[in-house]
């Protein structure tokens, strides 16, 4: 019989055999990785932080008619319905919390249901009432402004009541003067806005709106007028100076200094 003369010889050593493919058993870093992704996850369910900074205008200085001086100070005047007159007189409203309902022993002692009430000044993006939105409120307390000399009883001396008429400015009277709004315009890219105004009665519990003209000026039809046009002052705000200035809707002039103050009255319904 043939045998092959081929011997195989098993080597004594361990034989391998190299794959090349890259292992790595590296863990470090690992928290910080976890860290990334956290802030990622966060990033993406509420956005990136945004600057809610806020700023603090001033009443733009104007040229007073009184000092000749340049002044900062704001005027309000507002102005209630007599009802025991007619809507075809402009005289028919008048500076008074008396015509609010308040008499003058209430206002003067100063109980609850006078001082609870106040003005409230609604600052809107635009004038269109179904398309606006409030952007921020001030409020004007009645126990600040000027006020008027009456008399209580015939047995005391005179004394003087607040009526609804204030000047306000840095010192002094200055709740309401300032306007505070975003420093930063990325967010809200607003400049202007239209302001409207409305009398808290806490007496009666009840809101009264306030226009810029006295209904006087709607011979034949009290009532017929655009909301759009008479419920509104434009309030226009300088970034730069951080200060501001309002304006009429219907004449586009400046107001709120001693002359022209800023114009309230009191909405009549039908």
């Amino acid at each position: 019989m043939d045998v092959s003369k081929y011997k195989l010889r098993l080597p004594l050593l361990d034989q391998q055999i190299n794959i090349p493919i890259e292992i790595k058993w590296d863990f470090s870093e690992r928290d910080q990785a976890i860290d990334v992704y956290q802030e990622e996850v966060v990033t993406n369910i509420i956005g990136d932080p945004s600057d809610f900074e806020l700023t603090r205008f001033s009443h733009e200085p104007y040229l007073s008619a009184n000092t000749g001086d340049f002044v900062t100070k704001i005027f309000y005047e507002f102005k209630f319905f007599d009802t025991g007159q007619t809507l075809s007189n402009a005289s028919s409203w008048v500076t008074s919390y008396q015509f609010a309902e308040f008499s003058p022993k209430e206002i003067y002692e100063y109980v609850k249901p006078f001082t609870n009430s106040f003005f409230k000044l609604d600052f809107y993006d635009n004038r269109n009432k179904g398309q606006q939105k409030n952007y921020f409120t001030i409020i004007l307390p009645v126990q600040q402004g000027f006020t008027e000399t009456v008399t209580l009883s015939t047995f005391l001396q005179n004394v003087k009541i607040k009526i609804p008429k204030m000047g306000l400015d840095f010192v002094g009277d200055k709740e309401g003067f300032f306007i505070y709004w975003l420093k930063n315009r990325n967010y809200f890219n607003l400049d202007e806005f239209y302001m409207s105004a409305k009398f808290f009665d806490a007496k009666n519990g009840v809101f009264r709106r306030m226009m810029t003209q006295p209904q006087s000026v709607f011979p034949g039809n009290y009532f017929n007028f655009d909301p759009d046009d008479y419920y509104y002052y434009r309030v226009k705000i300088d970034y730069n100076k951080q200060t501001y200035e309002v304006f009429s809707t219907l004449t586009n002039n400046r107001v709120g200094d001693e002359i022209n103050p800023v114009m309230w009255y009191e909405l009549v319904s039908a």
